[in-house]
């Protein structure tokens, strides 16, 4: 059944006759008789009720008439979608990101510069999540600290420092930075170990041979700060200082621990290029957000 065909059907439908019909479709009026014939032989049923002076939809014609219309239009919603595909800013991508990445990161992002951007929908996950869902077709774009598979392509974000919060009154809020051999000394309240922030945290303590007190734990990053604001530890986390929390750097012996922000996507992808662009705009516009 050919698509033209049911678009002349429509328009018999819509004009109410035959002729006002071959004007809007430009074809001449006998050809589209013709053709309106041939559609309902291809059926194997009567469209139209011709006894009557007026051209009138016959039972066959009104049970036909809804699932036409659904046809042309799932038509022309792929042709919309399709033409689209041909200019890739115009595609909508999924970004899929940490909870930190997101507040911090994205959303700000976002808001600076939503109108250049090609429409965005941001999308939460653990880090240890993000990339796969990328890997596995879920999501077009992901920002994260996580594990990345060899068959993503890749592009360092940022680089932030991972912070100490402590509250006002604490012995070190008047402190930039904290020694990790000084930080273990105190309880902390740390993100679980899907984070990256937890893993490089482990990862200086283990190699400087130290081991720390463990009084919180939890997935959310706000959570962790709200924790330290209370008074129930020293909280861990990369995110903004939150609820008139202290950060403090915290160092090691080759520097300050820090935690990168990668974006991968797959290279294969059709809006590959405009992903790159996107990313590119995300990089320039972090750079200059914590050039301090």
């Amino acid at each position: 059944m050919e698509l033209r065909l049911l678009r002349y059907f429509l328009a018999v439908v819509d004009d109410g006759s035959v002729s006002r019909a071959a004007a809007t479709v430009a074809v001449a009026q006998p050809s589209l008789s013709r053709q309106l014939r041939g559609l309902e032989t291809e059926l194997g049923v009567v469209l139209f009720d011709r006894s009557q002076r007026a051209l009138r939809l016959s039972p066959a014609g009104a049970a036909f008439l809804p699932m036409a219309r659904d046809l042309i239009a799932r038509a022309d919603r792929a042709m919309v979608t399709m033409a689209m595909l041909g200019d890739a800013r115009t595609v909508p991508l999924t970004l899929v990101a940490p909870e930190t990445t997101v507040a911090d990161v994205i959303a700000p992002f976002v808001a600076a510069n939503g109108s250049d951007l090609p429409a965005i929908n941001v999308r939460e996950a653990l880090p240890s999540s993000v990339f796969e869902e990328v890997r596995s077709g879920s999501a077009d774009l992901g920002v994260s600290s996580g594990a990345i598979p060899a068959t993503l392509s890749t592009r360092p974000v940022a680089s932030f420092p991972i912070w100490a919060y402590v509250p006002d009154g604490h012995r070190w809020a008047g402190r930039a930075r904290i020694r990790v051999a000084d930080l273990v000394t105190e309880p902390l309240i740390v993100l679980g170990p899907s984070h990256g922030t937890r893993r490089l945290l482990d990862a200086a303590v283990a190699g400087a041979d130290l081991h720390y007190t463990v009084v919180a734990e939890t997935n959310v990053p706000q959570v962790a700060q709200a924790l330290a604001a209370a008074g129930r530890g020293v909280a861990v986390v990369s995110d903004d200082g939150r609820y008139g929390l202290h950060g403090l750097l915290i160092t090691t012996a080759t520097g300050p621990l820090r935690i990168p922000l990668v974006a991968a996507w797959d290279p294969t992808h059709y809006a590959a290029p405009a992903i790159e662009e996107l990313v590119a705009s995300l990089a320039a516009y972090v750079a200059g957000r914590y050039s301090d």
